[in-house]
């Protein structure tokens, strides 16, 4: 705070009672705050307690925008782990080749009478496999004899099985064409594994 010399406008120190300049004598009325306001003044008229406050509120607002900055750089994480369910649907149709391969299946023994090729599964425990032509493959399991119909005239038939109860009994492949084995292949090691093909080259 200063004292404004009414008579030659001369800024005295608060604490004067006169002019350093004309020996006026400076009235208390003639005080006037050397600023009329502002930030640091508003600053310093703050309690310490509502300084804390003001503080808190700084630094919450801070951290608030700052979880509003990283949720919005973890949202595309999200997009890219919804791929993983495409992964799983795409192995789920295979399963269910599978199922339907084994319930296309027809009668447990080959009729000497039937036509087109087929493949001839014996074995009494659990095993599983795939079979196919030219044009893929499709997996199957069950248990005991089992015989599949290939549809079609390919040219070329191939089957792969494997024992799943490690028993040791005999495991039996036979391609079949018109009622003919073309193809017999075995094996009796535990979990043992029979590949059979034909071709009508």
């Amino acid at each position: 705070m200063t004292k404004i010399c009414p008579k030659c406008n001369t800024k005295n120190a608060d604490s004067s009672g006169f002019c350093q300049n004309c020996g006026e004598e400076l009235p208390e009325a003639t005080s006037k705050p050397s600023k009329t306001g502002g930030i640091g003044e508003w600053w310093s008229k703050r309690g310490s307690g509502a300084k804390v406050g003001i503080i808190l509120a700084g630094l919450c607002c801070i951290g608030l925008i700052g979880i509003v900055v990283l949720a919005g750089m973890a949202s595309p994480d999200k997009t890219t782990t919804s791929t993983s369910p495409t992964t799983n649907t795409t192995s789920t149709p295979t399963n269910t080749a599978s199922s339907s391969s084994s319930s296309s299946s027809s009668s447990s023994s080959p009729s000497s009478s039937a036509t087109g090729i087929q493949i001839v599964v014996d074995y009494a425990g659990e095993w599983q496999g795939s079979y196919g032509d030219e044009t893929g493959q499709q997996s199957v399991q069950g248990s005991g004899s089992k015989t599949i119909s290939v549809s079609g005239s390919p040219s070329i038939v191939s089957a792969v099985m494997q024992k799943m109860d490690g028993g040791s009994g005999t495991l039996t492949v036979k391609i079949l064409k018109d009622g003919s084995v073309k193809q017999s292949k075995s094996t009796s090691a535990d979990y043992g594994v029979v590949t059979a093909t034909y071709s009508s080259f």
